[in-house]
């Protein structure tokens, strides 16, 4: 069973709650670009697995196969340790990922939210399958079986959503046990006293054995994103950018040593001669200027109700699309994850993305037609494609940028 998707109507229903909350507060701590970015990355996170999806399982099915291993019972007891255990690996994943360029730049995407709510941690990586399965091997060689460490993996990450929110101040005796929204607070803030703190995922006890662990302070407020600002809502570009700015570093070093290295230093780590020539502006709590585009609030709305669409086209995806059909997938795919792209462009204040929308989804009116292995009423997903077509255009007229779109 797909725990995580299992938990998406919750997940969903807390950030209503939250939204209501947060309402009559009047908190802010809510914009409608950010919130539809960090989403965006959390929809392709679960549905990129077409071509992703159960690697690391099937990796550990087929290592268990070949382990010398005695029969094992599935006590309560084993699942309580395996828990536990997985955290302990999951701090040391999670410490590793924030000190190595090349882990960073997968796990950025986590930290790229300059707002930090329950949206926040829908915020994931598609591509993290990459380097996370390595560090549970040791749960696989003491014996716990692929099915366990799967399990309280997806347990250990629906544990986290709630921590992602501001309107939850302290918890009393919580705080020196559990990860809690305070102490995760800090994680993800880039005041100097909280850069590399707070690891865990659902106990914080690793972090005071570790000496990682920050309590939040009043002198300091957080302030949440990463240093090198995104200044992007495209999902695609967030799984890239730290790649991409580390490749070009490398292409740039004089020296051949730094341009291997520099891929394994710790984070944020530039060879001089690189750094002197083609400085990165640096975003601090006290210079920070949020990414905001204006975008006309009717063609806001517009956005908003296209991502509502996607968010049922996303879960209609992972309860029918095979993922063994890498073609039925990948076509399938395609008005999801080319939505997605289009919608955060619009919300950058792009002129010529409603165009590019209104034929994107024009063209995807006529895919169930066209491929064979369409799984959803092809009359119905063109009629939905075509009111999207339709429906950017004409907020955007009314929001008087119609007129700007180039041909």
């Amino acid at each position: 069973m797909n725990l995580i998707l299992a938990a998406v109507p919750v997940f969903l229903l807390l950030i209503l709650v939250e939204l209501a909350v947060n309402h009559y507060r009047k908190a802010g701590v809510y914009r409608l670009n950010d919130a539809v970015a960090s989403m965006s990355t959390g929809m392709l996170s679960q549905t990129m697995g077409f071509a992703t999806r159960f690697v690391g399982f099937l990796a550990y099915s087929a290592l268990w196969t070949v382990l010398p291993h005695g029969e094992v019972t599935m006590s309560p007891l084993l699942w309580v340790v395996a828990f536990v255990f997985y955290d302990f690996c999951y701090y040391w994943n999670h410490r590793a990922q924030h000190t190595i360029n090349v882990l960073w730049g997968i796990h950025v995407v986590h930290h790229q939210s300059e707002e930090y709510n329950l949206t926040t941690a829908l915020r994931q990586p598609f591509n993290g399958f990459l380097i996370g399965s390595v560090f549970y091997l040791p749960m696989l060689f003491i014996g716990f079986p692929p099915e366990v460490i799967v399990t309280v993996g997806s347990l250990n990450l629906i544990y986290q959503y709630w921590v992602h929110t501001r309107l939850i101040n302290t918890l009393g005796w919580m705080e020196k046990v559990f990860v809690t929204p305070m102490n995760h607070r800090v994680h993800h803030a880039i005041n100097d006293p909280y850069i590399d703190r707070n690891f865990g995922g659902v106990f914080i006890l690793w972090d005071r054995l570790f000496g990682t662990y920050q309590a939040e302070l009043a002198e300091h407020p957080c302030a949440y994103g990463v240093r090198k600002a995104l200044h992007s809502w495209n999902p695609f570009f967030a799984n890239a950018h730290v790649h991409w700015q580390l490749l070009k570093d490398s292409w740039h070093a004089e020296r051949w040593q730094d341009k291997f290295r520099i891929w394994f230093m710790p984070t944020g780590w530039r060879p001089d001669d690189v750094n002197e020539r083609f400085p990165l502006p640096r975003c601090l709590p006290e210079t920070q200027q949020k990414f905001n585009p204006p975008v006309p609030a009717a063609l806001s709305v517009a956005v908003l109700i296209v991502h509502i669409l996607l968010i049922l086209v996303t879960v209609t995806f992972l309860l029918m699309v095979p993922v063994s059909n890498f073609t039925q997938a990948l076509a399938h795919f395609i008005p999801l994850g080319g939505g997605l792209w289009l919608n955060c462009r619009i919300l950058e204040g792009k002129p010529e993305a409603v165009l590019h929308s209104a034929v994107f989804w024009g063209l995807c009116a006529l895919l169930p037609w066209w491929y064979e292995g369409w799984l959803v009423a092809p009359l119905a997903s063109s009629l939905i494609f075509l009111f999207v077509a339709f429906l950017m255009p004409l907020t955007a007229r009314r929001g008087h940028v119609y007129a700007k779109l180039s041909p």
